[in-house]
């Protein structure tokens, strides 16, 4: 595999994480505008960003503003979920070496 700094960066894919941190750090849902703003893109570009990631339920639209969405907490739960089977693996196996 290459090193993984020879890879160029998907600008689109990281307008989309600045989305979706914007989102994640406000208390209320934000018109669609506001998000453009804060991501310094055009406030199109922007709603072409968010009515994709609410196909996934990634953001959810609340009148003509928007907030993160259902499929965030999913793909956390299942995170989550992993990383206690982990540990769980872990504890199992320093117990049956007898740590």
């Amino acid at each position: 595999m290459k090193d993984r700094s020879s890879y160029r960066r998907i600008e689109a894919a990281k307008k989309t994480m600045a989305i979706i941190r914007f989102l994640s750090e406000q208390r209320q849902p934000v018109p669609g505008v506001e998000v453009a703003r804060a991501v310094s893109i055009p406030s199109g570009t922007a709603m072409c960003h968010l009515v994709t990631l609410e196909d996934d339920r990634m953001v959810r639209r609340v009148g003509e503003h928007w907030e993160l969405g259902d499929g965030m907490a999913i793909l956390w739960a299942r995170r989550k979920s992993q990383i206690e089977s982990g540990i769980d693996r872990m504890k199992t196996n320093l117990s049956d070496i007898g740590a």
